[in-house]
């Protein structure tokens, strides 16, 4: 696999500058990291929010690939051929990022809810088949997720390692999942992401990251490239159906993203990327909104 190359982010001045140190150094340099003033590295979500470099960020940033097997109910043909059940398999591909130095990884809901999972599986087997009655459809299902990084020098995770799934948050109630990895030992963890105190406001500046491309052609031998880093503006507060706070961002959010980490000029975290709205001239992407974030970790003992 290539290098990592490290990425741009629309923070304050000085982190700026980590990143250009970054392009012209090769991306992994510390010293260059360390020159900049004011820049401070956080172990805990819990901590004092402090600014984080690009390639802490980087660092930070975990590819998901959530397998969802299950055997789908398909209804019989009414001239003696009994219902039976078909064995379907679908794959998609998210992103994770580190807020617990305990092998805890965030993530989107919907990447790894069972009932997502169903749907995905029915949906599978509609495509194969060119079938479009889903009522006469149903699938109990399994799901396995498996997590990695690009296959750089520093990496963490060098090999694909099997996260269980701690709790979920379905989508209308804020769309946020808690893996952990086992048996993590200490210093051998990606770094732990800041957490910002406050959700950003409408016009605040933005970054969401995650690893950019269709679950459809997911493989576990499948070179993992580096992530993306989409600059943004945040566009308006949003509740869910529940009432769940969240908000809007214009950045250019492609699948694959989901459970990515948003963050704002000093890299600290905000939200994480959920899902995309269409409406008007322009799309959306819908975030989860901090406080919301900071609530599910601490119901979950995460910093």
């Amino acid at each position: 696999m290539g290098p990592r190359r490290a990425s741009s982010l629309p923070l304050a001045a000085a982190v700026l500058a980590v990143a250009t140190a970054c392009v012209q150094g090769g991306g992994g340099n510390p010293a260059a990291r360390q020159n900049v003033p004011g820049v401070i590295e956080s172990t805990s979500p819990a901590a004092e929010p402090a600014s984080m470099t690009p390639q802490r960020l980087d660092d930070s940033v975990v590819f998901l690939m959530t397998t969802v097997s299950g055997y789908v109910l398909v209804p019989g043909d009414g001239e003696g051929d009994g219902a039976r059940s078909v064995e379907v398999t679908a794959v998609r591909t998210c992103t994770g990022w580190v807020a617990g130095d305990g092998g805890d990884i965030v993530t989107a809901g919907h990447c790894v809810d069972r009932d997502e999972g169903r749907r995905a599986v029915i949906a599978s087997y509609l495509d194969d088949h060119d079938v479009a009655d889903e009522a006469s459809l149903d699938a109990e299902v399994e799901i396995r997720v498996i997590a990695g990084q690009p296959d750089v020098g520093g990496a963490t995770i060098g090999d694909w390692v099997t996260a269980r799934v701690a709790d979920v948050m379905p989508v209308e109630q804020g769309d946020l999942a808690l893996l952990r990895i086992d048996g993590t030992a200490a210093g051998a963890w990606p770094p732990v992401l800041a957490i910002a105190e406050d959700d950003p406001r409408p016009g605040d500046r933005v970054t969401s990251i995650g690893f950019p491309g269709a679950g459809g052609d997911a493989s576990a031998e499948k070179v993992i490239q580096p992530p993306s880093f989409k600059p943004g503006t945040v566009s308006t507060r949003r509740a869910s159906a529940r009432g769940v706070d969240g908000y809007e961002i214009d950045a250019d959010i492609s699948p694959g993203m989901a459970g990515g980490p948003i963050v704002d000029e000093r890299g600290r975290v905000v939200g994480v990327n959920s899902r995309a709205t269409r409406g008007g001239y322009r799309e959306f992407n819908v975030v989860t909104g901090t406080a919301e974030l900071r609530r599910f970790l601490a119901e979950n003992g995460v910093g």
